[in-house]
């Protein structure tokens, strides 16, 4: 009975992060942010050209200045399509307008991989001459309207090490917490329970962002996260029943299995919101 009664607290945590992961659709989703230098005076609209003559409709077209819009829908003709305008194959989220923060952001799974940036205002409209290929899962962007360039993207090597720290700091918490209810107390436990989890994450983000990376679809990151994280805890079981002393070999195990179902879930849902916390952008 004892037993039951100290497993009660981390069965319910493993519980209640996995109902929250079935029940919403709140993993990291993809995103592009431009901040605009040199804007041009008045109302002025932004979005992204891409080669997919898809019709998924991502903006209500009343909602907005006729003429600017056409500005925008310039370069269809040449096989170019504004993604909020025109339309993806895929939901998009985003504004043609400056937010609050004077940025414009475009995220969700139709955000083009390839694109332009056009602007449509007043003084008529222009887009970049060349194409910009994302190769993060974050990206941010500083477009001047005056010279009409990209004039800064996000650092790659940054990023990556901003997308490690957003997964291994949950991961250190909820494992860490766990580690406490399992009994493993010890100072050889922590330091095991800190290598294993270093390694561990580290290989989730090289084999993912290889991937990524290598094919250019970042819609991948969806796709290899879970086999991912199946092999880590089949790694990670083994580890500490190897490993860990403080207690018997079943709970050895069934630490990691709990351990690793509740920091997935805790790990994937705010992934998104650690990382901007983390890149400045709150």
């Amino acid at each position: 009975m004892k037993r039951l009664l100290r497993a009660v607290p981390c069965l319910l945590l493993c519980l209640i992060l996995l109902a929250a992961t079935a029940s919403a659709d709140m993993g990291p989703k993809q995103s592009v942010t431009i901040t605009v230098v040199n804007a041009p005076e008045g109302v002025y609209y932004l979005d992204l050209l891409h080669r997919e003559d898809w019709d998924y409709s991502n903006v209500d077209l009343e909602d907005y200045d006729p003429a600017l819009i056409e500005g925008l829908r310039h370069w269809e003709g040449e096989g170019w399509y504004p993604a909020l305008v025109h339309g993806t194959n895929l939901p998009l989220f985003g504004n043609l307008m400056p937010g609050a923060d004077g940025t414009h952001t475009f995220s969700y799974v139709g955000l083009p991989d390839t694109f332009r940036i056009v602007v449509s205002s007043a003084d008529g409209a222009q887009a970049t001459a060349e194409p910009f290929t994302r190769t993060v899962f974050h990206t941010e962007l500083v477009y001047d309207y005056e010279s009409n360039t990209i004039t800064r993207s996000t650092s790659t090597v940054g990023y990556y090490l901003t997308q490690f720290l957003s997964t291994f700091i949950p991961t250190l918490v909820v494992e860490g917490i766990l580690l406490w209810l399992f009994g493993f107390r010890s100072r050889r436990s922590v330091v095991v329970f800190l290598i294993v989890n270093l390694v561990t994450q580290a290989a989730l983000h090289i084999l993912v962002g290889s991937a990524i990376l290598s094919v250019g679809a970042h819609y991948l990151y969806y796709l290899m996260l879970l086999p991912v994280e199946v092999l880590i805890l089949l790694v990670e079981a083994i580890a500490y029943r190897f490993l860990l002393r403080d207690q018997k070999p079943g709970r050895q195990v069934g630490y990691a299995i709990c351990a690793n179902l509740a920091s997935y879930a805790a790990g994937f849902l705010p992934l998104h919101l650690i990382a901007q916390l983390l890149l400045g952008r709150w």
